[in-house]
């Protein structure tokens, strides 16, 4: 199985030097960004390909912008093209705690999975955060959500798509929990251990620092630039859609990652939050209305952002970028 680690950077990731140690094999691709730093060195050491996106080559580049995670697309295009099996998106400050790291990542994806399957009484989100001590809400979990609704059936044979590794330290919470709780969480849940999958009809969120998607769902998967900092969890809803078609499940577990997060201004993270906190419901329930043809992904995805344009509150530019990613990948897959 091939693996590629895609990431964008504004900081010197002199992590990618132990997560090279936990696999000879995979890929790594970097996303340049405007403020990147020279990272020829560490390119040199870790084997590590710099993309610098102002060749031409992908159409969605320009219309991505700068200054952006989402640049990671880039990545993940480049990824596609290498023949990747599955894109693993990694944020920087995110330090694997095992170094099987990638194996662990194949095991989830080789097999199907047995194992419990959670779901939400009440038709809500299933949130991850209850997998880990203190619970942290995830970022993304609407305010009103209760983890409380929480419920666990058997899942036999499950296929998975996407694994959403569980974080240690300072897990992805929003703005607001962080103020308040700033935790620092070093327990993770028996089930997190096992591993659990979410029933493909419960709807969850998951990021880009520690996830990894199967190639079949990649044209699903796009940052969209000018939501603030929840691109990925946008992504992270389209995705879950695409795959609800195909019996596809979200895994959240291993492999997991201790954060040490890199310096935020938690008031601009909060600006860059309010406009997501207001709409993924929004967001959730306009994809259950979606018919979806189901003969291919991008065929799929077509659909799902032809709908969008009429969202008012997903912007003008993120609907052509989304477009223009689809063609690019169509031309790599």
């Amino acid at each position: 199985m091939k693996i590629a680690l895609c990431t964008t950077t504004i900081h010197v990731p002199h992590a990618l030097k132990l997560m090279r140690k936990c696999s000879d094999d995979i890929g790594i691709f970097v996303a340049l960004d405007q403020k990147t730093p020279n990272l020829m060195e560490l390119a040199k050491e870790t084997r590590a390909q710099l993309l610098f996106g102002d060749r031409g080559e992908w159409k969605c580049s320009q219309t991505i912008g700068w200054n952006t995670l989402a640049r990671r697309n880039i990545a993940f295009l480049e990824a596609l093209k290498w023949g990747a099996d599955v894109i693993y998106s990694w944020d920087n400050d995110n330090l694997p705690v095992d170094v099987d790291h990638f194996g662990k990542i194949e095991d989830i994806f080789v097999e199907p999975f047995s194992g419990l399957k959670g779901s939400h009484v009440r038709h809500s989100f299933f949130d991850a955060g209850a997998l880990i001590y203190p619970w942290s809400r995830h970022r993304g979990i609407p305010f009103a959500n209760a983890k409380l609704g929480h419920r666990y059936d058997i899942a036999t044979d499950a296929k998975v798509g996407v694994a959403a590794g569980l974080i240690l330290g300072d897990p992805d919470i929003d703005a607001v929990t962080r103020m308040e709780l700033r935790p620092d969480n070093q327990i993770i849940s028996e089930a997190g251990r096992a591993g659990i999958v979410v029933d493909p009809n419960t709807w969850t969120v998951f990021n880009s620092q520690n996830t990894a998607v199967i190639r079949e769902l990649i044209p699903a998967w796009f940052m969209m630039p000018g939501v603030g900092r929840h691109d990925d969890i946008y992504a992270s809803l389209i995705v879950q859609r695409v795959a609800r078609e195909r019996d596809y499940h979200v895994h959240f577990g291993k492999p997991f990652t201790y954060q040490q997060r890199n310096e935020h201004n938690l008031i601009t993270d909060l600006r860059k939050e309010i406009d997501g906190m207001e709409n993924v419901e929004k967001l959730a329930l306009l994809l259950d209305s979606i018919i979806l043809p189901g003969k291919s992904v991008i065929g799929d995805v077509k659909t799902i952002y032809m709908t969008l344009e009429h969202a008012d509150w997903i912007p003008d530019n993120a609907i052509y970028a989304a477009y223009k990613w689809l063609e690019d990948c169509e031309a790599v897959l």
